[in-house]
């Protein structure tokens, strides 16, 4: 079975939070079933991709302008 994330590739990942959806966009950096480790606006964040609050992810285009944040 492949991976679910390429490292080295950027995704958009998409949560929910009560009534708002936010987004954070990153390079993955590694990927260990559940968690995804990503390097975005110069820190690293690990997505537990099996939340409750996940609910997708995007992978971007090299070439593809990065959307603008919704989360701190």
């Amino acid at each position: 079975m492949s991976e679910l994330f390429e490292v080295g590739k950027l995704y958009t990942f998409y949560f929910t939070t009560d009534q708002e959806t936010r987004q954070v966009t990153g390079k993955v950096i590694s990927y260990e079933h559940p968690l995804a480790k990503v390097e975005t606006e110069g820190l690293m964040r690990v997505i537990n991709c099996t939340s409750s609050h996940f609910l997708e992810a995007v992978r971007r285009r090299e070439d593809e302008a990065i959307p603008a944040p919704t989360s701190a």
